[in-house]
This record gives structure tokens, sequence and C-alpha cells, in this order.
């Protein structure tokens, strides 16, 4: 029922394109975002410092941490585990210069992950350039036990914290980085409708 109209609190994405006015750039990625990072630097390479973090593709996902080291060059850092990444990220945001712009491409987890980071040194979410790559996985945030469940692909989840049976809702909180998940057989207990696989 939520899907036949649009949902205001679902996030717009974008494609990643250099913003011209800035006094450098920071772009983050995983795995199959490195796609949207190698089309970025195929429209041009700006004049100011570049800084890449990549997160190498697992077994399910496409890695592009190569090619991107034979384009990016000394300015990309590549990681093998997301935490890293985001912690790298994390560590460098107290000495980026005023003006400098964001870009991340990958899933929602990934970018609300890294869009949550950014908000604590002030920088909003709509300053970050977000492209959605490869994947429509959902975080899904649990309003009973308050847990996060990333990259959720079906229309019902069990909470990776309290184990519930989650119904995801089309909405979408900024705050939490999440949509929201609500117990589905709160009044009937055991009823669960049929799992199926919508946001691959």
């Amino acid at each position: 029922m939520e899907r036949g109209y649009r949902i205001r609190s679902k996030p717009n994405y974008e494609t990643l394109v250099w913003k011209e006015k800035a006094s450098a750039h920071v772009v983050v990625a995983k795995g199959a975002g490195g796609m949207a990072v190698l089309q970025l630097f195929q429209q041009m390479h700006p004049v100011q410092p570049v800084t890449v973090f990549y997160v190498r593709g697992d077994s399910t996902d496409k890695d592009y941490s190569q090619t991107l080291t034979k384009l990016v060059g000394d300015e990309l850092q590549v990681f093998d585990t997301q935490m890293e990444a985001l912690y790298a990220f994390y560590r460098r945001l107290p000495d980026m210069k005023m003006g400098t712009r964001f870009y991340v491409s990958g899933t929602e987890s990934f970018i609300w992950s890294l869009c949550k980071l950014a908000a604590l040194f002030d920088i909003q979410e709509s300053e970050i350039v977000k492209q959605l790559s490869n994947s429509l996985s959902r975080p899904v945030y649990c309003v009973h036990c308050k847990a996060t469940t990333p990259n959720v692909t079906t229309n019902i989840v069990a909470c990776s914290k309290c184990s519930r049976k989650l119904f995801v809702r089309d909405h979408f909180s900024r705050h939490l980085g999440a949509y929201m998940g609500l117990m589905i057989d709160a009044e009937n207990p055991g009823e669960v409708p049929a799992i199926e696989e919508i946001y691959p």
C-alpha cells in the first residue's frame, strides 16, 4: 500500500558530479560504488586536492580497487572493510578545510553510516552528494529494541539484535539513517506473511 505513492521522507539520490566551488574534494565509495567514482573522474580532474576512500567489494559485490588505483593514483586509499574506511574518514574530518566538498556512493546502509559520521562535525547530509549504487538494499531500524539491521533486501526481516520479525516500511528517518521496521506479528504471534525480496 505504501508503494503506491511517493513517500516524502524517502531520500533522493543523484549522480556524482564535481562541485566547481571547492577548496578540496573527498570521495568515499564501497564495492559497486566504485563505478560512480570512475564516472566522476571521467568528467574531469579537479584542480583542487582530491582524496578518495574506497572499500573493496566482497564476494557478493564488485571490486573496482585495481581500476581506481590506475585512474586515481596516490589520491586513493583502499580498505578491506567498511569500518576501516569510515574510521579513516572520521579521523580526517577535523583537518578538512572550509569549502571541502563531499561525495559518497554505495548502498544506503553505507551512505547513511557516512552521513551520520559527518554530522558529528556539523556537515549536513544535504551537503553530501549521494549516489545509490548497485543494490536497493535498506538499513532497517527496529522501533522496539533500537538496533539497525543493514542491507535488508526483503519486505520482512528478523531484527539483528532482538530477532523480532519486522515489516520494512517506506518511511525513512534521516536522523537515524534507516527505514522504520515494525514487528509484524505483534497482535497475532507467529502469523508472518510470505517473505519476498523486493529491494534487490
